[in-house]
């Protein structure tokens, strides 16, 4: 006999779904008008670019695909059918954000009943940092709801018996979810174990959800790449003795030459560069295994920590712009609202349910571990939310019933030191963006033809970071333009003085030079960056240009 499911009525899942829904509209109509909705950066802005490549016809711009594509191809699906509106996106991406309280709610009371299930579920649809994801151009608004179906249908084929069809499905979800965050692979080996005799189910659907991106790597880029050759790369930058100096790095020179170094040693592949980070990632763990064990004991306290790490931009600042996001995601002297006081009632959660849930348990616990094998940042640790809310609610609810003193005595104490671990020492929350998104997006405003506004985020990415050698050339530019001769030369030289081998400063300045017909000085600064990057055809063609010049 199939095990009876614990059901949500339709009405309820509705009423649910539209609450949902209707605080995540809020949001992104509080920030429509904002700069930083307006203007996608850093990987936003690859996802947005990639979009409109896919949207006009063109493929999308990897011979083999750098990030996991599935959110790309999402976007993109989306520009074509509505003339490239972002806005469109992330109302669709509300409607997402409904579908991961519904299963969040459905998994709850799957596992723990009714009350429990809907508990979650309203504990969802109001947790700040899934508002936040489900209105940015970022993976989370699709990843987590195909994470969650996934983890549902496998919990349904433990109890069912049409568990082939729900394990088929369950493996499919997760080939899905793992082509938009590619993290979620780590759960096709556990169900396939929890599957046992119909192991090959998951591993065969599973399969069926990767076959286009790994043939579309192999046959366009030629590639056996499975989903995306970053793998080794993002391990490298979780994983080596200089972790807080690689994770916060941007798309700079830095990040070129690091990005650079398989093929300084003969490796030009895709694959070949992956295999690469990931050798580097073992002799590090081989040569210092104290330092390496110290490293992951360091990011697992990163991961239980209540505050939001940001990997592009700084998260807090948008409670400025954003009423709901005031109320639902904040710091305080103590509590870091709300994944400090979600962390303690979830391990209690844990402690009391997860005899009883162990497939949620264990899915929980592998995710966490994929994500402390990498890096720590909010929006990969966003996907065990829900899986949290759900135990969360159970703990609510053994409190709620639980009338011996004694186990509260413990339950309570328990909870305060999970409570201390996620909240004593997470800092101050920001109130201003972080230097290089100010950056980032003032280069997305001069592009787009708005000089004074960009001018103005470059001056806030130097008053976070007076050194901010980028920032202090592209005002130069700006001044160039405006026949501010004076303050061009100043600030170019200044980012010279700050990055002497930043080739981007060198070249701006030698332009510069050049155009004052100061050609002896121009064109040592473009040997210069030729010496820095020999494939800088820019510089060579100046450089070129100036020694054929009479004279």
């Amino acid at each position: 006999m199939a095990a009876t499911v614990p059901q949500i009525s339709r009405r309820a899942e509705w009423l649910l779904l539209g609450i949902a829904v209707a605080i995540r509209l809020l949001h992104v109509f509080a920030i429509r008008d904002t700069v930083w909705f307006r203007y996608p950066i850093i990987d936003a802005a690859t996802y947005h670019d990639a979009a409109l490549a896919i949207a006009a016809g063109q493929g999308h711009p990897d011979r083999v695909f750098w990030q996991p594509p599935g959110y790309a191809y999402f976007l993109g699906a989306i520009y074509a059918m509505t003339g490239a509106s972002d806005l469109i996106a992330r109302l669709i991406q509300c409607g997402l954000g409904g579908v991961t309280a519904v299963l969040t709610a459905r998994i709850g009371a799957l596992l723990f009943g009714r009350k429990v299930g809907l508990g979650a579920g309203y504990a969802a649809a109001a947790y700040g940092m899934l508002v936040y994801f489900d209105a940015t151009l970022l993976t989370p608004a699709v990843g987590v709801p195909l994470l969650l179906a996934a983890i549902w249908l496998a919990l349904r084929a433990e109890r069912e018996r049409a568990a082939p069809r729900l394990w088929a499905g369950a493996g499919f979800f997760t080939g899905l979810a793992a082509i938009v965050t590619a993290n979620a692979l780590v759960l096709a080996p556990l169900f396939a174990w929890r599957a046992r005799s119909r192991w090959w189910i998951v591993v065969a659907s599973t399969f069926l959800a990767l076959f286009p991106v790994t043939a579309r790597n192999a046959i366009q880029g030629g590639e056996a790449v499975l989903i995306s050759s970053n793998m080794g790369i993002n391990l490298y930058i979780g994983n080596n003795p200089r972790y807080d100096e690689t994770v916060g790095m941007r798309p700079d020179l830095s990040w070129r030459r690091l990005t650079a170094e398989p093929r300084r040693v003969g490796i030009r592949d895709a694959a070949g560069g992956s295999a690469y980070f990931v050798r580097r990632v073992v002799q590090y763990a081989a040569s210092e295994p104290a330092g390496f064990l110290l490293l992951q004991a360091k990011k697992l306290r990163l991961l239980l920590g209540g505050s939001e790490i940001y990997r592009n931009q700084a998260i807090y600042p948008e409670r400025a712009s954003s009423p709901v996001l005031a109320v639902l995601l904040w710091k305080i002297p103590g509590l870091a609202f709300p994944f400090g006081l979600l962390l303690p009632v979830a391990a209690l959660g844990l402690v009391v349910g997860a005899r009883r849930a162990p497939l949620l348990a264990l899915s929980l616990a592998v995710y966490a571990a994929s994500v402390v094998a990498f890096f720590i940042a909010g929006r990969y640790r966003l996907p065990l939310v829900p899986l949290l809310l759900v135990f969360a609610a159970e703990g609510v609810r053994w409190l709620w019933n639980e009338g011996a003193t004694r186990r509260l005595l413990l339950a309570f104490g328990g909870m305060a030191a999970v409570y201390a671990i996620a909240n004593v020492g997470q800092g101050r929350m920001e109130s201003r963006m972080n230097a290089d998104a100010e950056f980032s997006v003032g280069a997305r405003l001069a592009a787009a033809g708005h000089p004074e506004v960009a001018r103005a985020h470059y001056r806030r990415a130097l008053e976070e970071k007076p050194d901010y050698a980028e920032a202090w050339s592209n005002l130069g530019i700006l001044d160039m333009d405006d026949g501010n001769e004076e303050a061009a030369e100043r600030a170019f030289v200044r980012a010279v003085e700050l990055a002497p081998d930043v080739t981007t400063t060198l070249a701006n300045l030698a332009v510069y030079y050049e155009k004052k017909g100061r050609v002896a000085e121009a064109a040592r600064l473009y040997e210069r960056v030729l010496s820095l990057d020999p494939e800088d055809t820019m510089a060579l063609d100046r450089l070129r240009a100036l020694r054929s010049r009479p004279g």
